[in-house]
């Protein structure tokens, strides 16, 4: 399926990171592509072509196109086995699982947190959860080309094969778990994050080694799923010994 993006630095980022998703470029009448657009899209083989700007208007829905908008489409999966062989030997053995995970938006923020921490890659179920698209790709502003992501049709099952391949599944969850910065998580691993309204499943917690919480000192019980997955994700990255020290 083929969907639109838009402004001048998703597109940009996207046409620099994912050129083979890249499909049909389209600014805006009387407007000139600025040069890093332009260079990007020349690297990507893609040619620019004039539409009116009330066209723009219609692809990008509504939102600020800042006169540019880019189809994309052919996303692209891995195997779970492949994401468990890039585990090995890699500075940041660290794998992403989102549990039914529906909204786009935090998908390509989490994709974005992925990137950023240098994890190994995200794992999303097929059915009830986000996948790649547009939507994530907008947010994930480059990191939707830059992250592999394996897409299984049973989770539980698939962080029964994580554990097996040597990985601490670890849970975010509330109530009931200890603190993140009282718990110890051991590399490789796996950080299971549930989705927007329920949290982990219950048969995915039990495929949990440790739930692990972030402290909440003001009077809204959670984070956002995706800002959770920066917090822990970064604080097990600062855990990390430099590359060298001994």
């Amino acid at each position: 399926m083929a969907e639109w993006i838009y402004g001048r630095r998703t597109v940009a980022e996207h046409l620099a990171a994912a050129p083979g998703t890249c499909l049909k470029l389209v600014v805006a009448q009387g407007r000139r592509l600025p040069p890093d657009l332009e260079d990007a899209a020349r690297a990507a083989g893609v040619c620019a072509e004039e539409l009116a700007p009330a066209a723009l208007d219609r692809l990008a829905e509504g939102g600020n196109h800042q006169g540019v908008c880019l189809r994309v489409g052919g996303w692209g999966y891995v195997s779970l086995e492949d994401l468990l062989a890039r585990l090995v030997g890699h500075p940041f053995p660290l794998l992403l699982a989102l549990d039914q995970v529906q909204d786009p938006h935090n998908l390509g923020a989490v994709l974005r947190v992925a990137d950023g921490v240098g994890a190994v890659g995200v794992i999303l179920p097929k059915d009830r959860a986000a996948g790649l698209g547009a939507a994530a790709a907008r947010t994930a502003a480059g990191a939707a080309a830059t992250v592999p992501v394996a897409q299984v049709v049973n989770l539980a099952r698939s962080l029964d094969a994580c554990a097996a391949a040597g990985c601490a599944v670890v849970g975010a969850a509330g109530e009931g778990s200890v603190s993140l910065y009282d718990c110890p998580v051991h590399l490789p691993a796996v950080l299971v994050l549930g989705s927007e309204h329920r949290g982990i499943r219950p048969n995915v917690a039990k495929r949990c080694r440790t739930l692990v919480s972030l402290p909440m000192a003001g009077q809204v019980g959670s984070l956002n799923v995706a800002v959770a997955c920066g917090v822990i994700a970064y604080e097990l990255r600062r855990r990390q010994p430099a590359p060298g020290a001994g």
